[in-house]
């Protein structure tokens, strides 16, 4: 077999682990070149050439993005195997960093505060839902658990929205700052998808964006309702920050949930950047057509 249909091969299997199921044993004994070791994902990114790339590496690069113009969108999708600096001041580059358990460890005890909070209130009944002026409802103690999971459903609508319609947005050519604002929030994550210390939000940085919700949702419910709501949609926060580091750093076992997950990831980063914007679920995908092609994934189902 030729090297090059080798390396094809090798591509395919790190871009859908499940092309691994399509090889069978008597096909493999055929040449014994195929049972190397396969190369990492990593091995899929460009290399960065210092005196050909359109940004200086040896600076940081927030301040840059923003004059390539046109040719950023080109560029923001060629995914690199290297850090980045994004800005020169220490504080500031910090604050951009985080490891991924402090995502559990600063919310989670504010989830389990939230819920113990959330159950109480109800258990008063005095939390009642209007649906007109003369008619309302009893929020009982024991629909606690399931506005718990309702918001953890709404959350997974509102992470495809913010993916789709904030993280991928096409910022205009001639705008530096929108550019620079796109490539902050996420246009990072797909240069350097393997950098390991921004696959999850600071809690820092983080916590404006909760504190929003928060506002929101208590000005349009009953306390305890929307708390409640509140917390499960918190907690699918949680679920998804973690999920999102396990797809770029964990092995899931072949078959499993999570390994179709990681194999969609994958596409989404490497070959369909305007598709797959789903990370804990590809549910939200199907009714607004962004589904990656079955034919990509199909084997590991």
């Amino acid at each position: 077999m030729k090297t090059g249909e080798v390396q094809l091969r090798r591509r395919l299997m790190q871009t859908n682990p499940g092309v691994r199921e399509r090889r069978k044993a008597p096909d493999r004994a055929e040449n014994h070149e195929e049972e190397e070791e396969e190369p990492s994902a990593a091995s899929l990114c460009s290399k960065v050439d210092p005196e050909t790339d359109l940004v200086d590496w040896e600076k940081p690069l927030a301040w840059q993005v923003g004059y390539l113009g046109e040719k950023y969108d080109t560029w923001v999708h060629q995914p690199v195997d290297r850090p980045i600096r994004l800005f020169q001041s220490e504080f500031l580059e910090a604050s951009t960093k985080t490891s991924w358990y402090m995502v559990p460890a600063v919310w989670m005890p504010l989830v389990f505060y939230l819920s113990w909070y959330c159950y109480t209130t109800l258990a008063q009944e005095k939390t009642r839902l209007y649906l007109s002026s003369g008619y309302s409802v009893l929020v009982h103690k024991y629909s606690f658990p399931f506005i718990f999971l309702f918001g953890m459903f709404l959350w997974s609508f509102i992470e495809y929205c913010i993916h789709r319609f904030v993280f991928h947005m096409r910022p205009p050519a001639h705008n530096y700052y929108l550019i620079t604002l796109h490539f902050l929030l996420h246009g990072q994550h797909h240069k350097s998808p393997f950098d390991g210390s921004r696959l999850v939000f600071p809690p820092g940085l983080a916590s404006p964006v909760i504190a929003g919700f928060y506002l929101l949702i208590r000005a349009v419910l009953p306390e305890g309702l929307g708390l409640s709501m509140f917390v499960g949609g918190l907690c699918g926060y949680v679920v998804y920050d973690m999920i999102h580091y396990y797809l770029h750093y964990g092995s899931p076992q072949k078959g499993s949930y999570l390994y179709g997950l990681k194999a969609y990831h994958v596409k989404h980063h490497f070959e369909h950047q305007r598709a797959g914007f789903g990370i804990t679920t590809r549910f939200w995908d199907r009714p607004f057509n962004t589904l990656i092609p079955n034919e990509t994934f199909e084997t590991t189902h």
